[in-house]
């Protein structure tokens, strides 16, 4: 099949939707399907702590990037949205000199050129949206709803990335919705990736990953690590890796008698599995959550993870098995007793480390998750005749 990807998200601009982009257009090319990622152009992107490795310079399918991507703010983080003037009828050109079988867009909510996408497929193609997010109710779905539909309706086929995405989005979107999840490249996010070395020193470490928008819960990380280190001692340290625009706001929130026991690695990108096989325990106390990509990540490096617990979590990890869930999610006090009792646990912690990967392994490896995608399309090429 002849596929395209449409996102605002891609490489050079890191997140969850990125990879899951990049792992569906590696997996389905090594399939034998001809994929091409159509994407924005970004505007000075944001710089990563590892910039010997590129992603997006080492692919086996095509990129082509059309319009400039513009960041916003809405749904309590920061959004990317592909505009040009010209976007329908270049993306109508593109469409139809490439003959693609599959339309793939991926956040087709999304004001951007995804919405303009289903009105630029030729008739001969399928069109499939992926929904990501999950919502909070507002004003703005209330106002531009109606709009949204209009573009959405048009998709032969949408598919959420867990059953958490559905409760949000049926009050504006009333369609069938096939589940399909994210999927993790098993062996890069591996048990096996090389520690960082400076983390290897004695120490017990926490790690904490992810872009400092408020949601991600950095904040209360920051007081529960603090609980921990008063109870622990010296001996643990708090590792960051992540970066954003409120980056001095959580720095100075750390009190001077701490400062030292945290390291703010800023944003990485190829070597997180470093960071992930770096730690004892990987802790996520977000408050919004659709699916959890850093929990995945971190249970197939093999790690136990503290986690929030929010329907987005508790669909991809079971409280007692690959880790401990917590409730609710800004309570700085119930993580760190979560995180002191698997400190003081290390068998504890190595069992649940081995239950997420298995996890990982067995539901979450891009094989799997490519040929139920891949059987998708199929279902809808079948029902179009």
């Amino acid at each position: 099949m002849r596929i395209a990807i449409v996102t605002d998200y891609y490489y050079p601009q890191l997140g969850g939707i990125t990879e899951h982009v990049h792992g569906q257009a590696t997996q389905l090319t090594a399939m034998g399907h001809e994929v091409t990622v159509v994407t924005g152009n970004i505007f000075r992107p944001a710089a990563v702590a590892d910039e010997g490795y590129r992603p997006d310079e080492h692919v086996t399918f095509e990129v082509l990037r059309l319009g400039q991507a513009l960041r916003l703010y809405g749904n309590a983080s920061q959004t990317l949205h592909t505009v040009d003037f010209r976007l329908l009828s270049k993306l109508k050109r593109l469409f139809r000199s490439r003959r693609f079988d599959v339309i793939h867009t991926h956040a087709p909510y999304n004001p951007s050129f995804v919405l303009v996408a289903p009105f630029a497929a030729p008739p001969s193609a399928i069109t499939v949206g992926t929904f990501h997010s999950v919502f909070a109710p507002g004003p703005l779905l209330d106002v531009f709803g109606r709009l949204l539909r209009t573009s959405i309706a048009r998709l032969d086929g949408k598919i959420v990335v867990s059953e958490a995405c559905i409760g949000s989005l049926a009050p504006y979107f009333k369609f069938d919705y096939t589940v399909i999840p994210n999927g993790i490249d098993e062996r890069h996010f591996s048990p096996d990736a090389d520690p960082i070395p400076s983390l290897r020193d004695g120490k017990s470490n926490i790690l904490f990953l992810g872009r400092f928008d408020p949601r991600n819960g950095l904040g209360t990380m920051l007081d529960a690590f603090a609980r921990v280190r008063r109870e622990w001692g010296p001996e643990v340290r708090l590792v960051v890796v992540g970066d954003g625009p409120l980056r001095s706001f959580y720095q100075k929130r750390v009190p001077a008698a701490l400062q030292s026991d945290i390291v703010w690695a800023g944003r990485v990108n190829w070597d997180r599995p470093r960071y992930y096989t770096s730690a004892d325990v990987h802790c996520t106390p977000c408050n919004r959550a659709s699916f959890g990509m850093v929990l995945l990540e971190a249970m197939s490096c093999g790690r136990p993870v503290v986690a929030s617990r929010i329907s987005g979590f508790q669909l991809l990890m079971e409280h007692g098995r690959q880790g401990l869930s917590v409730h609710p999610a800004d309570d700085d006090v119930r993580f760190a007793e979560a995180l002191l009792y698997l400190l003081d646990r290390p068998a504890e912690r190595a069992r649940m480390g081995r239950e997420g990967r298995r996890t990982a392994v067995n539901l979450y490896a891009w094989p799997r998750v490519a040929a139920q995608l891949e059987a998708f399309y199929l279902d809808l090429m079948r029902r179009r005749g």
